[in-house]
C-alpha cells in the first residue's frame, strides 16, 4: 500500500528534479548524498514526512528503486532479481522464488527508467535494449517492442563479500582442496575457470586472488563491478580497472603489462582478449580468469577459438603455448537437490606440454550422491613447489617430498 499518495509523489520528484538535480541524481547511487536528501525533505515537508517509514518511502520511489530496495533490504543473500513480463523473481545461492506482492509491468518500466536516467541512457522503442549498471547493481531491461508478452528485467547484485570461502568451502569441494588452491597460488600457475552461467565462476576467483601474498601486484580487469577486490583485501597491492564503451579488455590488457604486475585478473575472458591474455602470461605475467567452456578440458579450444575472433593465429603453435604455459583448468557446475541449489567443483585438470591433460580432481556425482575422485599431480609441479620450498604435501592419496 502506498504510503504516500502517487500526486504528492510526483510534486515532490518534480521540485527535486527542477532545484536538487545535482543531489537528485548523485542519490541514485550515492549513500551519503541519499542521507543529505532525506534531511532535506524531513525539513521541507514537514509535517507529511516527519514519520521515518514515510519518509523511506518516500526515498525509495524518489531515488530509490521501490521494490528492488525492499528486496535488497529483505534478503541480503539475494544475487539475481528477474521480471519476466509476468511475476518478480528473486534468487539467492540457495533457492529461486517468486517475489509474493504482485508487481505491475509500468512498475517495473518505471525502475528501469531510473537506471537509464542514472546513467545517462534511453529505454525506448528506439533504444529499447538497456545494459547499464552503478553501485553493486547490473540491468538488462527489453522494451515491450522486442517482448511480444511485456517489458522483461534482469538485475544482477554484487556485494564485497566472499560467497566461497574456508568456513564453508567442504559444501563446495573436500577441505583438502584448499590447500592444493593455495599451493597452486604459491607457485604462480595460470589459472582459467569454466562453468555455466550462476555456478560461482566469481566467487572462486574471489576465493584464489585471497590467496595471492599482499606484496604481489595485482591488476584487476571486469566489465561490471563485481569482485570488489580493494574492498576485500584492503592489505593487497590492487590496481582495480573497469571496461567501457570505448576501452576493452584488450585494451586494459595491454596496459596492465605497462604496470608491472605480478597477476592479471580477468574478469571473464569472451572473445578476441584472450590472444592478448596468452601474450601476457608468454611474457611471464600470472592470470586468473573465467570463461564459458562444456569442460576444463575444452578450455584450450575456446581460447584459441576466441582468439580468432579478432586475429590470424596460427592454432597449432597457439593450443601447444596454452598447455605448455596455462597450469590448470576448473570447471564448477551447479545441481538442484531438494529445492535447493548446490554448487560444486566439478574437476581440475591439469595442463601439459605436448597438448595433454591430467585429471587432479573430479567429482562423480549420482542423484544427491557426491564422491570425490583423486588424480595426481606432474612432476613438473611437485618441482616447482620444491623450487619454492613450499610446505605443500600433496594430495590425500600421493604425499611428496
Amino acid at each position: 500500500m502506498a504510503l504516500v499518495n502517487d500526486s504528492i509523489l510526483d510534486g515532490i520528484k518534480k521540485d527535486l528534479k527542477d532545484n536538487y538535480a545535482e543531489l537528485y541524481l548523485d542519490a541514485f547511487s550515492n549513500i551519503e548524498a541519499r542521507e543529505i536528501l532525506k534531511d532535506m525533505l524531513r525539513k521541507n515537508h514537514q509535517p507529511l514526512l516527519s514519520d521515518d517509514e514515510r519518509l523511506e518511502y518516500v526515498i525509495q520511489e524518489t531515488v530509490g528503486l521501490g521494490v528492488i530496495d525492499d528486496i535488497l533490504n529483505k534478503y541480503p543473500l539475494v544475487t539475481d532479481i528477474s521480471y519476466n513480463a509476468t511475476d518478480l523473481t528473486i534468487e539467492t545461492p540457495e533457492e529461486k522464488f517468486i517475489y509474493e506482492e504482485g508487481v505491475e509491468e509500468d512498475y517495473v518500466i518505471k525502475i528501469i527508467q531510473k537506471f537509464a536516467n542514472a546513467v545517462g541512457k534511453e529505454f525506448t522503442p528506439k533504444s529499447p535494449i538497456l545494459d547499464a549498471s552503478f553501485s553493486n547493481l547490473r540491468i538488462n531491461a527489453v522494451h515491450k517492442v522486442n517482448s511480444p508478452y511485456g517489458t522483461t528485467m534482469s538485475i544482477r547484485v554484487t556485494r564485497p563479500r566472499l560467497a566461497l570461502n574456508e568456513d564453508n568451502f567442504e559444501n563446495f569441494a573436500p577441505m583438502y582442496i584448499v590447500d592444493l588452491f593455495k599451493a597452486i597460488i604459491e607457485v604462480g600457475s595460470n589459472i582459467a575457470i569454466s562453468g555455466e552461467t550462476g555456478t560461482g565462476k566469481t566467487e572462486l576467483q574471489k576465493l584464489l586472488v585471497g590467496f595471492i601474498l599482499d606484496h604481489q601486484k595485482i591488476v584487476t580487469m571486469e566489465d561490471t563491478l563485481e569482485g570488489h577486490y580493494k574492498i576485500l583485501f584492503p592489505d593487497k597491492d590492487i590496481i582495480s580497472w573497469l571496461t567501457t564503451n570505448s576501452i576493452s579488455f584488450t585494451d586494459l590488457i595491454k596496459a596492465a603489462l605497462r604496470n608491472n604486475p605480478t597477476w592479471i585478473i580477468i574478469s571473464e575472458t569472451r572473445g578476441k582478449e584472450a590472444y592478448e591474455m596468452i601474450q601476457s602470461v608468454l611474457s611471464g605475467h600470472r592470470i586468473i580468469t573465467t570463461l564459458h567452456a562444456v569442460n576444463a578440458r575444452a578450455i584450450p579450444t575456446r581460447l584459441v577459438n576466441m582468439a580468432k575472433q579478432g586475429y590470424q593465429v596460427e592454432e597449432a603453435p597457439l593450443r601447444g603455448d596454452i598447455y605448455r604455459y596455462f597450469d590448470f583448468g576448473i570447471h564448477i557446475k551447479m545441481k538442484k537437490i531438494n529445492g535447493k541449489t548446490v554448487r560444486y567443483l566439478s574437476e581440475i585438470v591439469e595442463y601439459l606440454d605436448g597438448e595433454k591433460a591430467n585429471t587432479v580432481f573430479e567429482m562423480k556425482v549420482e542423484g544427491d550422491k557426491f564422491t570425490p575422485q583423486i588424480g595426481v599431480l606432474s612432476d613438473s609441479f611437485k618441482n616447482r613447489l620444491i623450487e619454492i620450498d613450499s610446505d605443500y604435501e600433496g594430495l590425500p592419496k600421493e604425499k611428496f617430498q
